[in-house]
């Protein structure tokens, strides 16, 4: 789960932090081990959901092209036995290494080897404990792209609707804090809130997993918004201000 959250996502995605190449192209074979597909497939469709978020080209929208439970269930798996498996672009910058490109074109090969090295390990018991391991998480990664965008808190303004949601924090290691990371997509850290003016920061195990590997000389130029700009895109403070204007006229 953190080679997906902390590598596949905020490192190659979003760029929210800088790591040696390394880290990396260990951290893509892992998340490949995971069976989170390639590099380039994962970034493509991510990419495509921030570009088309809610709608019709969004790849797993629970709201597009269809609602309500079966939306659901088509953000939490579906799509995946779509035409939308196959993104529509690659990009170009995890095209352009050839290592990167070579996990992408592989990706089978470790999640076949995880599995091969857990039953040379314990047999059929280990191997079954792959198969279920490997479908929670899967699923547990499926619940940023379903329940994140339908419940939860939404203190941050976006054209969408992304939403901070605690028990998708819990079992995806701070993905969870969704309506921050539309904010701020850049943010190598998505636990935080605003509470009656304030700015509060959640528990994120991602982020924490990256400052272990700042202490490590492994990560550096963390990528972190500021209060003033928190509490500016902060969606209380914008209804009390534009309701204070409206008072005064």
């Amino acid at each position: 789960m953190l080679a997906t959250t902390g590598i596949y996502h905020r490192l190659l995605t979003h760029k929210s932090y800088q790591a040696p190449i390394l880290v990396l192209w260990v951290g893509s074979i892992i998340a490949a081990s995971a069976g989170q597909m390639g590099p380039s497939w994962w970034k493509a469709h991510h990419m495509t959901h921030h570009q088309y978020v809610e709608q019709d080209l969004d790849p797993h929208s629970p709201y597009t092209p269809m609602q309500g439970i079966r939306g659901f269930f088509w953000s939490q798996g579906g799509w995946l036995l779509s035409s939308n498996f196959f993104p529509a672009k690659l990009p170009a910058d995890v095209e352009n290494d050839r290592f990167l490109k070579l996990i992408d074109r592989l990706h089978f090969i470790p999640v076949i080897a995880l599995g091969a090295i857990s039953y040379f390990i314990g047999g059929l018991e280990y191997l079954g404990a792959f198969f279920l391991s490997t479908t929670l998480l899967f699923h547990g990664v499926q619940t940023v792209n379903s329940l994140a965008h339908i419940f939860g808190t939404q203190p941050f303004i976006t054209n969408d609707l992304s939403r901070n949601n605690g028990f998708v924090a819990l079992i995806t290691l701070g993905e969870g804090w969704h309506n921050l990371h539309h904010a701020f997509q850049s943010s190598s850290r998505h636990g935080i809130t605003i509470r009656s003016g304030q700015v509060v920061y959640l528990p994120d195990v991602t982020f924490s997993f990256i400052k272990m590997l700042e202490f490590l000389k492994l990560a550096s130029k963390l990528k972190l918004p500021t209060e003033s700009r928190l509490l500016a895109a902060c969606k209380e403070q914008n209804f009390e201000h534009s309701t204070s204007k409206v008072s005064a006229q």
